[in-house]
């Protein structure tokens, strides 16, 4: 009998044990890597983020909390010797980047469940668009910088990230109901072109993207190509390989009761990318679900450490946490050139000599456009490929400029060129930013970087199945 109480006295005390770990379990996450410091200093920063249970951040953590392993390969993982500098609060100090991408297809003109409605406060909308200027109002580090834009079957950017958040709720008010095709939900794309927009911003980066529902892409539900890029259906994947490549991280938050069906991959794209995915049913939890992204994304640990000597692509970083309750490990990956992975000793001055003859061919570019007086947005072909060299300059209108195979392209390139669809690329004009971007329907470079879209700038290369073309904005005098 007395056996019988101690095991039942033994079982409760386990259980009591068992429920007070689950309750204080932690959870680490590489939110960011940054290795633009690998050439020069051989260092990487990588941002760490740690959470409880509810997500809220775990603060205080000591320096010998966190050990680093680098790999190669990601299984032969070599433990960092030593961590050359740590900082908390670090994303406070230097700003935090945010990119605020609205879902603005025609589900968000219905009520919160899910039925028509004509009062435009009880749009799911209008209680997104209350959440956000809660949020904006919240806001209070100077040095916190945000954007806009917003998706349907189109991206729309409204601004680049500022400081001025009474401005960015002024353009809030700018987004206007979707009509007739515009309602479908471009989400793979449109975060494509929201890496684009983050490109060129230096720091902590991080994709909020609010979503009431699944991707429908304007291809498949319209039956007819897209205005941006054709027949072109974007996967899940692309934005994943985008992100991790410029480094940026995607917060993704499900808006809604739990009536609409959830796209099926977000959370794959947040947790590829060093994210996390949230779910809000109501304008209120939304509010409170902006607030604790900010939250946790302030209160991570900005970790530098210098890098193994061994070449390779891609470097996989280890970062293990002490936590009461044992250790925990993350793992994520930074694109490396096998150059830059190289130990120093081995390093060539020859190896600048490639950088060298860019910089010439970019000054002898330069040198031809300066040589045109001021006037329209062109392109220049400098070599079409193969078959016959051809130097033209093509004036760009303030619509959709279409490169492609087809002769009803406005620059035709084929020259034997079988890779090049008929419609390859469009470069389209924003006429609120004043802007030309380039969006691709078929594989291309622009400086030599593979990518799906980009903002143009005067002196960009574009490179379309061997055809090398010149971008110039017609600012140059």
């Amino acid at each position: 009998m007395i056996t019988g109480k101690v095991n039942i006295v033994s079982a409760a005390l386990i259980a009591l044990l068992a429920s007070w770990a689950s309750a204080h379990a932690e959870s680490v996450r590489i939110s960011q890597i940054d290795p633009s410091m690998l050439l020069f200093k051989q260092n990487v920063k990588v941002y760490v983020s740690v959470t409880d249970k509810v997500g809220a951040p775990v603060k205080s953590i000591g320096k010998e909390k966190f050990t680093v392993f680098e790999s190669a390969d990601g299984h032969a993982f070599k433990r960092i010797p030593a961590i050359k500098d740590f900082q908390t609060m670090a994303n406070y100090e230097a700003g935090i980047n945010f990119l605020l991408l609205i879902d603005n297809s025609g589900s968000m003109y219905l009520d919160m469940k899910q039925r028509l409605t004509r009062n435009p406060a009880n749009m799911k909308f209008s209680h997104a668009k209350a959440a956000i200027s809660t949020f904006l109002k919240s806001m209070t580090n100077p040095k916190d910088r945000v954007g806009l834009a917003s998706y349907n079957s189109y991206y729309e950017s409204f601004s680049d990230p500022v400081s001025d958040k009474e401005k960015l709720e002024g353009l809030l008010g700018h987004i206007r109901m979707p009509v007739g095709d515009e309602g479908h939900t471009e989400i793979y794309a449109s975060l494509c072109r929201a890496v684009d927009e983050f490109r060129s911003v230096k720091g902590r980066k991080a994709i909020l993207i609010l979503s009431d529902g699944e991707n429908r892409p304007y291809y498949k539900y319209a039956g007819k190509p897209h205005r941006d890029f054709g027949t072109k259906i974007y996967s899940y994947t692309e934005p994943i390989r985008d992100c991790q490549q410029e480094g940026i991280s995607v917060f993704a938050i499900n808006f809604g009761r739990g009536g609409e069906r959830k796209d099926a991959h977000l959370k794959d794209i947040a947790l590829n990318t060093g994210g996390a995915l949230f779910d809000a049913g109501d304008g209120g939890e939304l509010a409170r679900v902006y607030s604790k992204i900010v939250g946790q994304i302030l209160n991570e640990y900005l970790i530098t450490y210098s890098a193994t000597m061994d070449p390779a692509d891609r470097k996989y970083v280890k970062i293990k946490y002490a936590s009461g309750n044992g250790p925990i490990e993350a793992v994520r990956f930074y694109f490396s050139s096998t150059v830059f992975g190289l130990p120093l000793q081995w390093f060539s001055y020859l190896l600048l000599l490639p950088f060298i003859v860019a910089l010439l061919l970019l000054w002898l570019l330069s040198r031809i456009r300066f040589e045109r007086k001021k006037g329209a947005a062109s392109i220049e072909v400098l070599n079409p490929g193969p078959a016959r060299a051809v130097t033209k300059a093509f004036k760009l209108n303030k619509g959709h400029t279409i490169i492609g195979s087809s002769r009803s392209a406005n620059m035709t390139i084929m020259s034997g060129l079988t890779q090049i669809k008929e419609k390859h690329a469009t470069i389209t004009f924003d006429s609120k930013k004043k802007r030309y971007t380039i969006v691709g329907d078929g594989d291309f470079k622009v400086n030599n970087k593979r990518v799906k879209t980009k903002v143009l700038e005067s002196g960009d290369l574009i490179n379309v199945g061997g055809a090398t073309i010149v971008f110039d904005d017609g600012e140059v005098d």
